[in-house]
């Protein structure tokens, strides 16, 4: 999984408001009533009338046209903008901020079928000092209601918003007044957990809402098919911690931070019922954890606690936290994620707060702690994304081996938020060494697979799914102790992904192809090619862009932002890409036509970052096709060549700095030379 963050949130927002100084879908265009095309939120009127409202627990002025956002109780808490018309559509949000938290976000939250779902939009690094512009797509389900974008922060330091806005990508698909897709009968389709019994549990993430939802469809997925149950966010500290009544005393409260359990208590309750074992997710992560919880005095305006106080309230939480799931809901969960993603993308241990005031053996004392206060019989977990690259999968090795040394950890968790690109037998050796060298069970705990964008998508996703699951059960004979594989959502809809339908179901409940690649794994046979399957084609046409027509061919990786501007290589326009959340948010080009050939791509570009690259997409690998040194304001040419696997459904090639400066990019040819 590259970076990423999902937010509860107990308020929900809905209903559609006045729309001022809006373009507007003309008259006479198919659905039932207009429906503006731009929303613009205007902070010289009050919420609703100037297009916008307040989300969260915060408090918003408006001045000289823009949005103070302040009192933020929680990093969700900020600025929003209804948009319920625009379900099964794309759309771009785009905002202008200021801030001194790290970064801000854009999240998509709506409804469906009564469960909550938040996807990021975009993400961009903030200052105080000065503005930036954060800006992204998102398609929205066509099954979805009650949609909102909103604004929210890295932390809860104040937000000054300039401009938002929300607008349709594309042509208009008016579904204003059609009525949701019908849910399939769930009971229906063959258990998952039934089929894999011999060989470990099948498990899902879910929010709490499935088991408040008034529809019972979505539990009896769960019955059907599951028997292992992650919370997506309700054990997450953030939800846990007690914000009210630990900063109305913070000196009662100094070592030890209140801590409720209303938001988890549906979905522990619903386990209990239905004797379905929970994985506690997560009792320390840099994410989702309350900055003022690493303050003197919880006061963010303050001095960072010491180390000694940081570790007397991270004790006193974890056993806070796991004595009352055990005290009140007595063997439910069996299973904790102690710690979360403390490895580093680009080597060695995140910076975070954890860090910053216990030290760099913050991940080995939470360990140490949680063994001193688990329950008999609970397993102890450390939980990362990309964790099955080889530089990611060092760092987290050194790290654990002492935890490992000490005793104090009994398995390894595996994200695996993966595409139809990574090498399968790379994965489970992955897992094997993991194993092997901690002395570890393993869970593959977050699984998703990002449909591929070929032809077939769905179908190609099956293929994979049957080749993946394979590999998993054959490291199981062989030894590996995978003792549990958990999907991170019900259905596409309802994923953090959601545009990339990296599930196993579609929104209405019924199985997609990757569920029946899962079977066809244990139970043999081919997935079903669907009636409109198509041939893949090979084309050996160029590929060229000189974006001279002000448009570009490409799109954006992840949350990246591309934009034609002046100032080309030899003429007047050039891309440029910039925004996302990592270097490697850069501007991709599909070549999948290219199946079984040997390309050659060149390019000119130019960056303030030392070095620009092009990439292979291939998850676990991601291979460069050319480098080149960058660093001045000067265009350099680059090129490579890269061998396609024939055979391949799909695969794309991205043009990435190695760091977050933006690059600018011109005269791309892609040909066919073998």
């Amino acid at each position: 999984m590259k970076k990423r963050l999902i937010r509860f949130v107990a308020a929900a927002f809905a209903g559609l408001f006045l729309l001022s100084g809006c373009d507007v879908l003309p008259k006479g265009t198919d659905g039932p009533r207009d429906v503006p095309l731009t929303i613009k939120a205007d902070f010289t009127q009050k919420e609703k009338a100037g297009n916008w409202i307040k989300y969260g627990d915060c408090k918003i002025t408006t001045q000289d046209g823009k949005a103070l956002v302040t009192n933020r109780k929680e990093s969700n808490a900020g600025v929003a903008i209804s948009c319920p018309d625009y379900r099964g559509n794309t759309i771009n949000a785009t905002a202008s901020v200021s801030s001194a938290n790290d970064s801000v976000r854009l999240t998509l939250k709506y409804d469906i079928y009564g469960n909550v779902s938040y996807v990021t939009v975009a993400s961009g690094e903030t200052t105080e000092a000065s503005e930036a512009s954060i800006s992204g797509n998102i398609e929205i389900p066509a099954n979805a209601e009650n949609a909102i974008v909103y604004i929210e922060g890295s932390d809860v330091r104040d937000i000054t918003v300039s401009s938002f806005e929300i607008s349709v990508v594309g042509d208009f698909n008016n579904l204003t007044g059609v009525p949701v897709e019908s849910l399939a009968d769930p009971t229906k389709t063959a258990s998952l957990s039934a089929a894999y019994a011999e060989y470990f549990k099948f498990g899902v993430a879910s929010p709490a809402s499935v088991m408040t939802n008034k529809n019972d469809k979505f539990r009896k997925l769960i019955t059907s098919q599951f028997n292992s149950i992650t919370p997506e966010n309700e054990l997450k500290p953030e939800s846990v911690l007690d914000a009210a009544v630990t900063l109305a005393d913070p000196a009662k409260y100094n070592e030890n931070p209140a801590i409720h359990f209303d938001n988890a208590k549906p979905i522990l309750d619903f386990c209990k019922k239905n004797n379905i074992p929970m994985r506690g997710h997560t009792l320390v992560w840099y994410s989702q954890t309350p900055s003022w919880l690493f303050y003197e005095n919880y006061d963010v305006n303050g001095k960072l606690a010491s180390r000694e106080l940081m570790l007397k309230r991270m004790e006193n939480y974890i056993d806070s936290v796991m004595n009352w799931c055990e005290k009140n809901y007595p063997g439910v969960i069996y299973a904790w994620d102690v710690v979360n993603e403390a490895a580093a993308d680009d080597g060695g241990m995140r910076d975070c707060y954890w860090k910053q005031t216990i030290g760099d053996d913050y991940v080995e004392k939470a360990f140490e702690f949680a063994r001193k206060h688990a329950p008999k019989g609970v397993k102890l977990f450390y939980n990362d994304y990309n964790e099955y690259q080889t530089s990611k999968q060092e760092d987290i090795l050194k790290m654990l081996k002492p935890v490992a040394a000490a005793g104090n950890i009994d398995g390894m968790g595996m994200q695996s938020h993966i595409s139809a690109g990574l090498n399968v037998d790379n994965y489970v050796a992955a897992a094997k060494k993991y194993a092997d060298e901690l002395g570890v069970v393993i869970h593959i705990t977050e699984l998703d697979v990002t449909a591929p964008k070929s032809l077939n998508a769905m179908y190609d996703q099956g293929v994979y799914m049957k080749k993946l699951f394979e590999a998993i059960v054959a490291a199981d004979k062989a030894g590996v102790p995978i003792e549990c594989v958990t999907v991170w959502g019900l259905t596409d809809d309802m994923s953090w992904k959601s545009s990339t339908k990296p599930l196993l179901f579609y929104g209405n409940l019924s199985p997609k192809p990757a569920y029946e690649g899962v079977m066809c794994a244990l139970n043999g046979g081919e997935v079903a090619k669907p009636a409109d399957y198509q041939e893949p084609k090979t084309d050996s046409t160029p590929f060229v862009e000189d974006f001279e027509d002000k448009k570009f061919k490409g799109g954006p990786r992840y949350s990246s932002v591309q934009k034609v501007v002046e100032g080309g290589y030899e003429s007047d326009y050039c891309l440029m890409n910039s925004e996302g959340y990592a270097e490697y948010d850069g501007y991709s080009i599909d070549v999948t036509n290219y199946a079984g050939k040997t390309i050659k791509v060149t390019f000119a570009i130019k960056s303030k970052a030392p070095t620009c690259k092009c990439t292979a997409d291939i998850d676990g690998t991601w291979p460069t096709i050319a480098e080149v040194q960058t660093g001045s304001d000067e265009w350099v040419l680059g090129e490579g060549q890269y061998t396609i696997e024939a055979g391949t459904p799909s695969l794309t090639i991205y043009f990435e700095s190695v760091d977050m400066n933006p690059f600018y990019l011109d005269n791309v040819k892609i040909e066919v030379i073998g």
